[in-house]
């Protein structure tokens, strides 16, 4: 089942974030497809996250298509002219792609590549106009396709948002010109999930959370200090830092986190398992199925 075909029905979904290797070698990568499939709904490839480069998410999804994994492609705005993310566009879709994340991306300033020039030929909101166009079979100068897409497109929300109301308006624009689904940035703060979730109205059950386990108390004052728009609240700092196993801690908290996000009628979880990804599975099975804590 697809993510828009599982989006329709009353399931909890499960997504969850890869990113693609610094090299060549794939296997790390292919290892991780094998054992999340059948455990979440779709994965997320990131698209030089951090603005670091790394191989292609379009050339590391071909391997996760290869074991029945839902891809989900996370598309900047930051690396490409209209031409370019137009080319990318039909070869996903050619290739197998069904889902696509369009996003503005990480600046090259806070990257392994500083001095790298961004593009930003398009906006984010210009971005999903450009794929709905060509999901009609028309490319952004208006010449007709030798064959369409047909992209499920997602949007990015933040639920720590400074103005939910204005973030709603953008949703809806967004979803009025071709958007299907939500995925959120990291909360760790449960009142405003559920603030977040209300101000949504009819768009939270096509809302994905963003969650992310905290390894440590390092992690948690990270998170505060050089991540935009995150808080870590005092009592989950606290208790992290009065735990005699910090990195167990931070997975209680988030699988607390989670099942209080199933109450809100969101549509579901995007696990990133940030300095953890080795262990994402079995990280998975415990949020989500309370297998037993082997990590």
């Amino acid at each position: 089942m697809t993510l828009s075909e599982t989006l329709n029905t009353k399931k909890f979904i499960i997504t969850c974030e890869l990113a693609p290797p610094k090299g060549t070698d794939v296997s790390n990568i292919v290892s991780s497809a094998k054992h999340l499939q059948g455990l979440v709904d779709a994965v997320n490839l990131t698209d030089g996250q951090g603005g670091n480069m790394r191989m292609c998410p379009l050339a590391a999804a071909t391997f996760l298509l290869n074991e029945n994994v839902d891809v989900i492609w996370q598309l900047t705005c930051r690396d490409r002219n209209r031409i370019a993310i137009q080319a990318d566009c039909l070869g996903a879709y050619a290739i197998g792609i069904k889902n696509v994340l369009p996003m503005r991306g990480d600046d090259p300033k806070s990257g392994d590549h500083p001095d790298a020039k961004p593009v930003f030929d398009l906006e984010t909101t210009e971005l999903i106009r450009t794929i709905k166009k060509l999901n009609d079979g028309y490319d952004m100068s208006g010449k007709e396709l030798k064959g369409k897409t047909n992209f499920f497109v997602g949007c990015t929300a933040h639920p720590n948002a400074p103005d939910l109301v204005k973030q709603k308006e953008t949703i809806k624009e967004r979803f009025e010109i071709g958007a299907g689904f939500i995925q959120t940035q990291i909360c760790y703060e449960v009142d405003q999930i559920k603030r977040f979730i209300d101000s949504l109205g009819g768009f939270a059950s096509k809302t994905i959370i963003g969650v992310t386990p905290l390894k440590g108390i390092k992690m948690a004052h990270f998170m505060n200090e050089k991540v935009f728009g995150v808080t870590v609240p005092a009592k989950v700092m606290e208790r992290i830092g009065n735990s005699n196993d910090e990195k167990k801690e931070g997975l209680l908290i988030t699988k607390e986190i989670i099942d209080e996000i199933k109450k809100t009628g969101a549509g579901g979880v995007h696990v990133m398992a940030v300095g953890q990804e080795n262990i994402l599975p079995e990280i998975i099975r415990f949020l989500i199925e309370s297998s037993p804590l082997k990590v």
